[in-house]
């Protein structure tokens, strides 16, 4: 594997081993082919929690203070005066 960020490489290795495989070929077809979903442990589901309720919050806070459906001259006219601010 060629022009692969240290950290990335790494890790490729890593599972290359815990996965048993001979080659980067059949490491990248079990890759592939496993589909798995993602797993967090419980302390990185505590992390996010407080950053999950914060969007909900921001998400529920803009949702009821949103009107009706802006064109998007008014969108751009928008992002340009706060982009100037």
């Amino acid at each position: 594997m060629k022009n692969l960020p240290e950290d990335l490489l790494k890790n490729l290795k890593r599972l290359k081993v815990e996965l048993g495989c001979k080659t980067w070929a059949e490491l990248l077809t079990k890759l592939v082919e496993s589909e798995k979903q993602l797993t967090l442990s419980e302390e990185k589901m505590d992390d996010m929690k407080p950053g999950i309720q914060g969007y909900k919050k921001l998400k529920s806070l803009v949702s009821t203070r949103w009107t009706g459906h802006p064109t998007v001259l008014e969108e751009t006219g928008r992002t340009r005066k706060h982009e100037n601010k």
